[in-house]
């Protein structure tokens, strides 16, 4: 290992292949700087990241002429850049994140020319953490045939399968620079409701996986009110203190990612009951089907009448991704007294828009097919669609969605 400036780091690259940059909470500013200002030197550059919450610094300058972004997981950020829908600049790879460590290796249709990660600075016993993002990072790192890290004084080090030997480390840079802040939507007091209608299906001594937002952020911080519950998450915010401090029982947490705020992050560098792992355990389905009563929670930007649901685009326009949700959909699905639950809203955020539809937009994707949902639940009740016939599950998805558009929706059945 070498421990060089970002700028020396971003000259190492090579100048056409793959690139791995990280993303999550876990984004190494100095060398995103270093990177936008070198673009001239690549060509044919492919840049891969999954979702962020940052604002992608390394964006700045040559995208579409010296290299290209591919994501599997698109976010707010990278939103302007699929509106103008040049395949030069940017693409999108639809995959579930069980498959990405087979993907994205030596021996699969991406394979890892270089990767970028954020890490805590040397440990005594010759490795480093990945900290509060670990995900896929991980495997990225034992393919890659380059690594850069960027040690961060603000990294904690966390329990569980968060470690890679500074061996593996090609070339080092130092940095205390802020982790990438995610803070909790405002709840609205739909939110609340449907937050009550959630909690009301999670049984006794569940496992339980949560997406990212309004909603799953406060089941997180509520789920210690329900006797013997365990977590087993690609990724948990800030309700996981809550959690922690407020469960009468010896917990389970298994994550592979942390989302929050840097007191946030210092809390879960102290906490061994908070066991970080990499996408194949967090997204093992076999594994995950064998613990009893697995529960998944994840939202939809809408769902149509068959129960199908898109996830992840508006119209044809990507603004998330496949993700873990049908690894968990299909865990719940197989694990005894399994549930899975899509809880969104029921209509938009300015109330313009029913959520719940007749049919998905022209260019959505089936993100959950309509045999895989149990339920579905929205500020005005639930819908249980396991077993029931297709006009059954319109009729229950009509009675939840908001009174507005009831009557249309029913209307579209006849």
């Amino acid at each position: 290992m070498k421990r060089v400036s970002p700028r020396e780091a971003i000259a190492a690259l090579p100048t056409r292949g793959n690139l791995i940059m990280p993303g999550g909470s876990a984004e190494p500013l100095g060398l995103f700087e270093a990177f936008s200002e070198q673009v001239e030197r690549f060509e044919g550059l492919n840049v891969y990241s999954g979702f962020g919450f940052g604002a992608y610094g390394y964006l700045k300058r040559g995208l579409g002429e010296h290299f290209r972004l591919v994501t599997w997981q698109a976010s707010g950020a990278l939103r302007t850049l699929f509106k103008e829908n040049d395949r030069r600049k940017v693409g999108f790879v639809p995959i579930r994140l069980a498959d990405l460590n087979r993907v994205v290796s030596r021996e699969g249709p991406i394979v890892p020319d270089a990767v970028i990660v954020q890490t805590t600075p040397p440990l005594p016993d010759g490795t480093v953490s990945l900290g509060v993002s670990v995900g896929g990072n991980l495997d990225f790192v034992r393919e890659a045939r380059l690594v850069i890290a960027e040690f961060n004084h603000n990294m904690p080090v966390t329990a569980g399968e968060s470690r890679i030997p500074l061996s593996r480390i090609d070339f080092a840079t130092e940095a205390a620079t802020p982790l990438a802040h995610y803070g909790t939507p405002p709840a609205k007091s739909r939110d609340q409701t449907i937050v009550a209608h959630v909690m009301s299906l999670i049984p006794e001594e569940a496992w339980v996986q949560l997406g990212i937002g309004a909603v799953p952020d406060r089941v997180l911080a509520q789920l210690a009110g329900i006797r013997g519950v365990n977590l087993f998450s690609g990724l948990l915010t800030t309700g996981l203190q809550q959690y922690l401090a407020e469960v009468r029982h010896e917990p389970s947490v298994t994550v592979g990612e942390l989302a929050g705020d840097q007191a946030f992050f210092d809390y879960c560098g102290t906490d061994d009951r908070i066991r970080m792992a990499p996408l194949r355990v967090t997204h093992n389905v076999a594994s995950l089907a064998a613990l009893p009563r697995f529960v998944s929670i994840n939202s939809a930007i809408e769902i149509d009448l068959q129960g199908q649901s898109n996830g992840e685009t508006l119209g044809s326009l990507p603004i998330s991704g496949v993700g873990g949700s049908m690894d968990y959909v299909e865990a719940a699905a197989q694990s005894a007294g399994g549930i899975s639950i899509i809880a969104m809203p029921a209509t938009t955020e300015d109330s313009r828009h029913s959520k719940i539809v007749a049919r998905l937009a022209e260019g959505a994707p089936v993100t959950t097919p309509r045999f895989a949902v149990d339920c579905v639940v929205t500020e005005f009740g639930v819908a249980h669609l396991k077993g029931r016939d297709l006009w059954a599950r319109a009729e229950a998805l009509v009675n939840i969605a908001h009174p507005d558009f009831r009557d249309a929706l029913a209307n579209s059945l006849s």
